[in-house]
This record gives structure tokens, C-alpha cells and sequence, in this order.
């Protein structure tokens, strides 16, 4: 009876550890702010629809820095209807950003130049390498970019 109790308790163990190694594979360890230590080159492309100043097709390019600690900092050129409206002289822009333990997570740039402040949703994917990004809002109102971007680590 003893050994029966004993053999019971060791596959109940096994299986609790099974249970809670496979949890932990749904949320992996390794998404969090520091992964995304670094700097990285964006390519950005899309519609701003609203808002002042020109609308029409977007296309840009960024470099932004991620501290490893939740703050970012960027510069970029993007033209809206071929007009440029942003160029790299511009004082770099700054903000805060969380990445979640599913790899999703979110930015928020606070431009110096006189644009609204963007929030983005992103994911992080090939274990750092690259971030895909979307436009949720521009100066807290949604509608006026319809924009993507996708980052690729500038060093490894």
C-alpha cells in the first residue's frame, strides 16, 4: 500500500512539474524590455488621413534607440504626398515603451517637432531581430494614420 501511495505521489509530482513547463513556454521569459536593448532601422509606411498639415501616402524611415528600461529615443524623415514633413535634423524625439511576456507590446513617441504624440502596438519576432509596428493613435485619436512600420536590429 506504501509503495502504491509512493508511486502515485512521484507521477503526480512529474506531472505538476509537466504542467507548470508547459505554462511557462506560453509566455516566454526572454520578452521583456531588455530584449530589445539597442537600435534599430525603420522602414514606415502608410496613409495619415486626418490631423493637420498634409494627408495622404506616409513613408519614412527611423533609427530608435530602446534602453533595455522601458525609454526610447528616435530620429526620422517622413514625407506625407511627397512633401517632407519631418527630416533627421529635427531634435530627437523621445518616449516609453513595454513589451509584454507574449512578445506583444507598446510605444508611445513624443516628438520635438511639432507632431502629435504616435502610440504603436507591436510584436517582437526572430528572438529580437525585428519589431512590427502599427499606428493605434496619433495625439490620443485614432483615425488619423493608418501606418505601419517594421524594425530590423541595426547591431547584434
Amino acid at each position: 500500500m506504501k509503495k502504491g501511495v509512493i508511486i502515485v505521489a512521484i507521477v503526480a509530482g512529474v506531472l505538476f512539474s509537466q504542467a507548470r513547463h508547459t505554462q511557462a513556454q506560453a509566455e516566454d521569459w526572454r520578452c521583456n524590455n531588455e530584449l530589445i536593448r539597442g537600435t534599430y532601422g525603420f522602414t514606415v509606411q502608410g496613409t495619415k488621413l486626418g490631423g493637420l498639415g498634409p494627408t495622404g501616402q506616409q513613408v519614412g524611415v527611423a533609427i530608435t534607440e530602446f534602453d533595455g528600461k522601458g525609454n526610447l529615443t528616435q530620429i526620422d524623415t517622413v514625407t506625407i504626398d511627397g512633401k517632407v514633413v519631418a527630416d533627421f535634423s529635427h531634435t530627437p524625439a523621445t518616449g516609453t515603451y513595454t513589451l509584454n511576456p507574449n512578445c506583444t507590446g507598446t510605444f508611445t513617441i513624443d516628438f520635438t517637432d511639432g507632431r502629435p504624440p504616435v502610440t504603436t502596438a507591436f510584436v517582437v519576432v526572430y528572438g529580437g531581430a525585428e519589431i512590427d509596428t502599427v499606428v493605434t493613435s496619433a495625439g490620443g485619436a485614432q483615425g488619423i494614420l493608418a501606418t505601419g512600420s517594421v524594425g530590423k536590429r541595426r547591431f547584434f
